[in-house]
């Protein structure tokens, strides 16, 4: 069923890089399909903003081109964007700040090249310390302890390239995360972490046979796929706030 919208209203698009980040969006937004189609859009309405939702995979370079999509007119379709949002979830780097925690980043910067954007997200709540975009995932614990000692206070793979693109395009945009995991909890490793598709889903047969060889890595992952999936939840929620704040 495709959501009816109103051609005058404000057009917000939410990005989601992984599936669960898509399905917390989808449900704290209240979104319908706009297709059958596996990585269709979702529509709907939120306050006076017509809101589509898009899984955009890992990563700054599908982030970019993802978000770039967004404001090519050659594209069937295509509506003007009037905010770019982002929402899921991010590694915590802070030992005092716990997973389940919502951070309103000041800063972004993108660590590849140290370009650094200003988040201006709608509404009053407080913005504090700086969100680091990397690459790929890092488990580089020292390299985190850095990360933390310049002052961020979580890292993600794909926010800076959400701001590179919509600045070069003068769109607002603004960053919704919430703390899924943290490095020095030990539940994140490298074998886990190639498990996961470049698209954010689980690679289930590599899962299913690293679990075959370590019948007790299951604790780890259970509680990792709680605590990442209430994140999104959280993020998600955040992110509905954000786009009621942008009413006024």
């Amino acid at each position: 069923m495709t959501m009816p919208v109103d051609p005058a209203g404000r057009h917000v698009v939410i990005l989601a890089p992984m599936p669960l980040e898509m399905h917390a969006i989808v449900t704290a937004f209240g979104l319908s399909p706009t297709s059958d189609g596996e990585d269709a859009p979702w529509t709907g309405r939120v306050g006076r903003s017509d809101v589509t939702a898009v899984h955009i995979g890992m990563g700054p370079p599908l982030t970019r081109v993802a978000t770039s999509r967004l404001f090519d007119g050659s594209v069937p379709g295509h509506r003007d964007v009037d905010h770019v949002m982002i929402a899921g979830i991010c590694g915590g780097l802070d030992p005092d700040i716990e997973v389940g925690t919502v951070i309103n980043p000041e800063i972004i910067v993108e660590y590849t090249s140290g370009a650094t954007y200003r988040h201006n997200p709608p509404g009053d709540a407080p913005r504090a310390g700086k969100l680091m975009t990397t690459e790929e995932a890092t488990l580089d614990s020292e390299l985190s302890k850095r990360f933390r000692e310049e002052g961020c206070l979580g890292v993600d793979m794909e926010s800076s390239a959400v701001a590179e693109v919509c600045e070069a395009r003068g769109c607002p945009w603004s960053v919704y995360r919430c703390i899924g995991d943290r490095f020095f909890d030990g539940l994140l490793d490298q074998r886990i972490v190639a498990a996961t598709n470049p698209d954010g889903s689980g690679n289930m047969a590599e899962i299913e046979r690293l679990l075959a060889a370590e019948p007790e890595l299951a604790v780890k992952l259970e509680r990792l796929s709680s605590d990442t999936t209430r994140a999104a939840r959280l993020a998600a929620e955040a992110a509905v706030r954000g786009c009621l704040a942008l009413d006024g």
